[in-house]
């Protein structure tokens, strides 16, 4: 009798982790499956991660802002979940501004990408430069912060993405939630993330 208990425990485990694993797997599907698709343009980076070849550490030219030239919802901290609003009618998506929920709706020509703040600088009033209405500064990093590339081809790519002359199709749903579609260079369309 425990011999058989033992056997059922063992595959409702089985069975919960295939599950899981599955359900996983069916929400990358659904979220690489997506309609919303932008482009983000990529930004240095420095310095250099000590891992390289494999994969390309991306930064994103929305990764940082500027109060006095994207507004900033004053409510953000460290460690928040940051909603920027995307404007995707040019050939690279660019930030509309940054909000701490998420909007109800959003716009013809609009979608939403959700991070992490990593910090906040907030000017205290006492140093204030005389051309600084807003001197908040924000640092928010995404889920797609990295891409694993076919072994040997990461230093090149590394190289394009210094040049800004890499792209990043990412695919977003309703959330904001992000995943790597594919790689762009100078406009081309150069790899495609499979669905399995």
């Amino acid at each position: 009798m425990s011999q058989t208990r033992f056997l059922i425990g063992i595959a409702i485990a089985v069975l919960f982790q295939t599950a899981l694993l599955g359900q996983m797997v069916w929400a990358q599907i659904t979220l690489l499956s997506s309609p919303t698709e932008v482009v983000l343009k990529t930004t240095p980076v420095d310095p250099r991660d000590i891992f390289r070849g494999d994969y390309v550490i991306l930064s994103y030219e929305i990764s940082a802002f500027d109060g006095n030239n994207i507004p900033i919802a004053d409510s953000l901290e460290s460690g928040d979940d940051a909603y920027v609003l995307l404007n995707t009618t040019g050939r690279t998506a660019k930030a509309l501004k940054v909000l701490d929920t998420a909007p109800d709706e959003l716009g013809q020509d609009q979608a939403l990408i959700r991070g992490r703040v990593d910090y906040v600088l907030r000017d205290d009033g006492a140093t204030t430069a005389p051309d600084c209405d807003d001197c908040t500064s924000i640092l928010i990093s995404y889920p797609i912060d990295s891409y694993f590339v076919p072994e040997g081809t990461g230093t090149e790519l590394e190289q394009y993405r210094d040049e800004r002359a890499l792209g990043v199709i990412v695919a977003l749903n309703e959330e904001g939630d992000a995943a790597i579609k594919g790689l762009m260079i100078e406009g081309r369309k150069i790899y495609d993330e499979p669905l399995f």
